[in-house]
């Protein structure tokens, strides 16, 4: 269609200097005479249903008769687009002109770029042709969010004039159709996988408007030059030359075709293609490397004469490098059924090694060790040497996360433990161990940051999918790449923040095509602006998208590229080589980004709300049930921890925390078998570690009592917290027994929950349980049984902190009165009461901003249901406090009983809220409603290590309609503060429920805090429907403001049980010297109370003891630890996988280190068990 001499390159390739200004109207006021869509950056107005197949159904749109919504196509396939065809697809414009035309008549043509290639345009007037070319610049408009993910994303404006003696009174026709190059290269894919962008070509339209000035007059003289070099240079023997387009816009075509450029003491010469009436044409020169601007100047032979037009300087452009960085992206369980996805991985490293054989250059990246454990468990012993080659020398590199994690809902221990196995892998195989990426999942817990720089790792690298998670399209933060991010305790990784993680595919298709980058990759370039982004090197990240298996042709794209283009050039490469090389280049221009992503996947848990609850739970215990362990091999060194269960029980929390929940369109297909099947084996996670750490915790208490002196029926609770506390203990009671506390020498008053034939299920506050040790209650024999305190249905129950107001009809709290503060705590004017609980419903009718993550599109309507109907079922006065027991329902909700517990010698409230809920497939949330009386809060809420404060503590773009919490929720105002624990549900909104509105700034908000119990707003693999029984738990507490140490205290405190065992018969069959107390313990303490034991456990090595600390108030202190079990011989620094760092100095019992604020610091410490010869004769 073109000559090799006019070859066709679009302004995709502008990087530097001009941009375009083609002559506008301006010489008089006009009006629209037809409008078809909206500019708005977006192409969803439009439904007009083709069928580009079919020649006969060719769009023709009558103006003033045809309706744009339903007529108007959003996309028009371009020429050679084998998707439709590879024909043209005119779209007729037909509109009628009452008089015989004069003025000026000009076309606003809005385009989105949403393909690989880029078409440009054929206008035809009344069978009068001309060409126009896109000149496309990368969007960030609101309205082109859905096409957000990808890399290249643009819009572009085509602006001309219609010469006014093409028009004519009466019907007019306006033909346009979009152009592009054949192929070079013949199409070739796998008969099972096709690209989703593979060969698509087309225009997609935002808006088209014909504009009247009936004042104005068309020039045919007009004319306009732009001389814009590109991206691209080529070899030419030994000198290196530049690609230079010239777009030359000429009111009426030109007799004479001669062109000629004249660039600083260079000319050259071109002719005009023939067969065009008007519009623009593209001439592409190669312009010999030069450093500085060049003066420019076109000349044109015009009949008679010759015509002049000045060029504005012209400008080199950047040499580019660009590091692809192979990988395909791991998704468990997304695609296919798990064990499925795991092979098809497998036998892409089986590809990847056959590959780097043929072609030594290509590099590979495992989309997390998950990938390779596949591998490991499934091939011979030759492949796994053959591996283990490629791997020491760095042509295979292996990432340390296990997999792709939602960073946001998983414990900070989760957290590091995802990075053990790789670890592992590493010490004992070889290989490098420095760098993490997370693909997929868009935004990132701020303690990640912390947790990848205290395991000593180098960099991360980010492939993040803009879908429901805009935080790059909002922030654009990946233009600052790379930066230093900044944990909350000061510590820093070096990160690269990709948008998507399948970019190879995304630029050059796949199988990649040369052709196809030519045209995608200026558009990516345009990610990092030459006035800000010093380096001229670039990371293309990820090859294949989901779980996609080896495409070959890859390995030879760089190869293909540099024998067409010297620049940019590409190269194969690794996280660690290319970030090396970038970092090199940048200097001191590298930024520092000290701040939190607001996670926005994170919600998708609540799609599960059972489940992640347990996981939850889990989370917690496992911590505990590791101290235990620990503790318990030091009584007994004969005695060895269960490694592999607990590696076992934590690789089952990391696998429920990856962000695959099932298969795609699981929340829309949500019945099938395979569908069921996945989602049991994701809720199996959450099973499997709830049973493995329920047996790891038995045999660590078992063996511990084994050293207690105690006797049968003696109950044993343990605290596995370094402080003493108090706390709740449920357990069963033999009918006519009572509890003895052993340290107070008193019996123990208790609440009878329910009784059964022969026990009873009691409840009672165990006080001052010892710091990570224990306090024994006997089992004697009881007077007779005294009543439990009658019932009665007061509405308010009063401490000596709070004075509570119930409101029955809702089933939950109309008012907390703080004594302390004189404060009213609840406002009264809200709409809701304090725990009550909200059903919404909302969001079928799509799309919708909320669901559809298009915030181009209308929210939903919305409207929430508060529990209604309710009554007060009884309030009973217990040892331990006052318990009002309130029941209620609610849509699709039958029964919500609700338990708040009012503690007499602690200052807070529990409530736990009991919920039968139906399974409802239509869009739905629950909520629970805690309105505290503050027109101007400051709030935070707890990560894994620190707080966020979501008004200055976010990322650019960060998620700020909810938020993933830990441990702990704080709501100030002046001097007064509120703290929540959401024991159960990880997921708060500040201010208002979520509504879809993807906020960007934080802004004011009232002191509403809702619990984001559950949702099933994800249209894709999170769960679709739940129902059944639900428990979710709240802890409250208010006072002047607390310090955050108090904060994680709290936190912690209301999130980690007391655990609690009875000895039993055989436990203790002889009488032999136990040594330690009958009555309480400690095995452990720590001297500074902003500092948290989180584990202890044995090192994976079998050389000591592994001791994690968690400083919480961000302060930087020294902190003494003592270990009455254990003669200390040596202790160290360590990093969190377990490395020595630095060397402590230790005595018997004792050892001190300096620590952080917000530090995560591991210990290594090494010596013999001080019950060596306590137990030498051993129990």
């Amino acid at each position: 269609m073109c000559s090799r001499s006019e070859s066709i390159r679009l302004l995709v390739l502008v990087m530097t200097l001009t941009s375009l200004s083609f002559p506008q109207v301006t010489e008089a006021a006009s009006s629209t005479l037809w409008q078809i869509g909206t500019f708005n950056d977006s192409s969803t107005e439009f439904h007009g249903n083709i069928d580009f197949k079919n020649a006969l159904m060719d769009l023709v749109y009558v103006v003033g008769k045809s309706d744009s919504a339903k007529d108007w196509t959003a996309f028009q396939p371009a020429s050679h687009d084998a998707n439709w065809g590879a024909r043209p697809h005119p779209l007729t414009i037909q509109f009628d002109l009452s008089e015989v035309p004069t003025g000026l008549y000009s076309m606003r043509i809005g385009l989105l770029v949403r393909t690989l290639r880029v078409p440009w345009l054929e206008v035809e007037v009344n069978g009068h042709r001309g060409w126009f070319y896109q000149h496309p610049k990368l969007t960030y408009a609101s309205g082109a969010m859905d096409a957000g993910a990808m890399p290249t994303s643009a819009e572009s404006t085509i602006r001309f004039q219609i010469p006014t003696n093409f028009l004519k009174r009466g019907v007019n026709r306006l033909v346009l159709t979009a152009l592009d190059e054949a192929s070079r290269v013949p199409e070739t894919r796998s008969p099972t996988y096709r690209s989703y962008r593979y060969g698509e070509s087309r225009l997609d339209y935002d808006a088209l408007e014909m504009d009247y000035a009936p004042t104005g007059t068309y020039s045919s003289n007009e004319g306009h030059v732009d001389v814009v070099p590109t991206i691209f240079y080529r070899r030419e023997g030994n000198e290196l030359v530049e690609l230079v387009d010239v777009f030359l816009r000429l009111g009426e075509v030109s007799k004479c075709r001669d062109v000629t450029l004249v660039l600083g003491n260079h000319r050259y010469s071109q002719k005009l293609q023939p067969g065009r009436d008007f519009g623009e044409y593209l001439l592409t020169v190669e312009v010999p490397e030069f450093s500085s601007q060049l003066p420019g100047e076109l000349v044109l032979c015009d009949k008679t004469h010759l015509r002049h037009f000045q060029t504005e300087p012209v400008v080199p452009a950047k040499k580019w490098r660009v590091y692809i960085v192979p990988s395909s992206h791991l998704d468990i369980g997304y695609t296919d059924y798990q064990a499925k996805v795991a092979e098809i991985h497998a036998r892409m490293l089986d590809d990847v090694i056959e590959a780097i054989h043929a072609r030594p250059d290509f590099r590979f990246e495992p989309d997390g060790f998950w990938v390779v454990e596949q591998f490991w468990r499934s091939r011979s012993e030759e492949d796994k040497k053959r591996f283990l080659q490629l791997v020491k020398e760095k042509k295979i590199q292996l990432p340390a996360q296990y997999a792709n994690l939602l960073t946001g809902s998983a414990s900070l221990e989760t957290l590091i433990r995802s990075l053990y196995p790789s670890h592992r892998f590493s010490s004992k195989y070889g290989g490098n161990f420095n760098y993490a990426a997370i693909t997929d999942v868009p935004s990132y817990s701020w303690s990640y940051a912390s947790i990848l720089a205290a395991a000593g790792l180098k960099y991360f690298i980010a492939g993040s999918d803009g879908y429901r998670g805009p935080i790059l399209y909002f922030g654009r933060l990946h233009e600052k790449s790379p930066f230093w991010w900044e944990g909350p305790d000061g510590n820093r990784v070096l990160t690269w923040y990709s948008r998507i993680y399948s970019q190879l595919e995304e630029i050059f298709g796949l199988p990649p095509q040369v052709q196809t980058g030519r045209d995608s990759l200026p558009l990516f370039l345009q990610n990092y602006p030459a006035q800000t982004y010093k380096p001229s090197s670039v990371i293309l990240y990820g090859t294949q998208g989901d779980n996609v298996g080896f495409f070959p042709q890859q390995i030879s794209v760089a190869d293909e590229w540099n024998k067409e283009f010297a620049y940019p050039r590409i190269e194969f490469s690794g996280v660690q080589e290319a970030m090396e090389k970038i970092f090199a280049e940048a200097g001191s221009s590298i930024p520092v980004v000290r701040a939190d992503g607001g996670p926005y996947w994170e919600d998708g848990v609540a799609s599960d709300a059972f489940f992640t609850a347990m996981n939850r739970s889990n989370e917690e215990r496992a911590l505990s049930a590791e101290k235990l362990a620990t503790i318990s091999s030091l009584l007994n060194p004969l005695l060895k921890s269960e490694s592999e269960s607990f590696r076992e029980l934590w690789r089952d929390a990391i696998l429920y925390e990856e962000h695959t929940y099932g298969i795609q369109g699981l929340a829309t297909s949500p019945d099938t078998e395979q569908h069921s099947r996945q989602q049991e084996i994701k809720e199996s996670f959450a099973i499997g570690a709830k049973h493995l750490l329920e047996h790891l915790l038995l045999r660590a208490v078992a063996a511990i009592e084994n050293y207690i002196p105690t006797e049968e029926g003696t109950l044993v609770i343990f605290n596995p917290l370094n402080w003493a506390r108090s706390g709740l203990v449920e357990v069963d009671l033999d009918k006519g027994k009572e509890l003895w506390d052993l340290s107070k020498n008193n019996a123990v008053r208790f609440e009878v929950l329910y009784s059964g034939q022969s026990f009873r299920r009691v409840r009672f506050l165990a006080p001052d349980i010892p710091p990570m040790g224990y306090k024994c209650y006997a089992s004697r024999p009881a007077s007779p049984d005294a009543q439990n305190p009658p019932t009665d249905f007061r509405t308010t129950i009063e401490s000596d902190f709070y004075r509570v107001s119930l409101d029955p009809e809702s089933g939950a709290v109309q008012s907390i009165f703080d004594k302390d503060l004189n404060q009213e705590l609840v406002d009264v004017t809200s709409p809701y009461r304090f725990d009550q609980y909200l059903y919404v419903t909302g969001g079928d009718l799509r799309p919708n901003s909320l669901v559809d993550s298009r915030i181009d599109t209308s929210p939903p309507i919305l409207e929430v249901h508060r529990a209604r109907g309710g009554r007060l079922r009884s309030v009973t006065r217990t040892p331990f406090g006052t318990v009002a027991r309130l029941e209620s329902s609610d849509v699709n909700t039958p029964q919500i009983q609700t338990e708040i517990i009012l503690f007499d010698s602690q200052k807070k409230i529990e409530f736990i809220n009991r919920v039968n809920k139906d399974k409802i497939y239509a869009k739905e949330a629950v909520y629970f409603a805690f309105p505290f009386a503050m027109a101007h809060p400051n709030f935070s809420y707890a990560i894994q290590n620190g707080f966020v404060d979501p008004t200055k503590d976010q990322m650019p773009g960060a998620g700020k309609e909810w938020f993933s919490v830990q441990h702990w929720v704080s709501v100030e105002q002046a001097d007064i503060s509120a703290t929540l624990v959401p024991a159960d549900a990880p997921l708060v909104t500040f201010g208002d429920i979520v509504r879809g509105l993807w906020p960007r700034e934080f802004g004011k908000r009232h002191g509403t805090v809702f619990s984001y119990a559950l949702n099933n707003y994800w249209p894709t693999n999170y769960v679709g429907a739940q129902g059944g029984e639900f428990v979710f738990r709240y802890v409250l507490s208010s006072g002047r403001p607390m310090n955050r140490a108090a904060l994680a205290r709290f936190g912690s405190e209301s999130m980690t049980p007391l655990e609690a065992n009875k000895i039993t018969t055989i436990d203790k069959v002889i009488d032999i010297p136990r040594p330690l107390s009958a009555a309480e313990g400690s095995f452990l303490s720590v001297d500074q109370p902003d500092v948290d034991v989180v584990t202890w456990k044995p090192a994976e090595d079998g050389n000591g003891t592994i001791l994690r600390l968690l400083e919480t108030d961000g302060k930087s202190n020294k902190v003494t630890i003592d270990t009455p079990l254990l003669n200390l011989e040596s202790a160290w620094v360590s990093n969190a996988v377990e490395e020595n760092q630095q060397p402590l100095d230790v005595s018997a019992h004792r050892v001190q280190a300096n620590i952080g604020p917000f530090q995560i610091l591991t210990m290594r410490l090494k010596g013999v068990s001080a019950m060596t010869a306590a137990t030498s004769r051993g129990p």
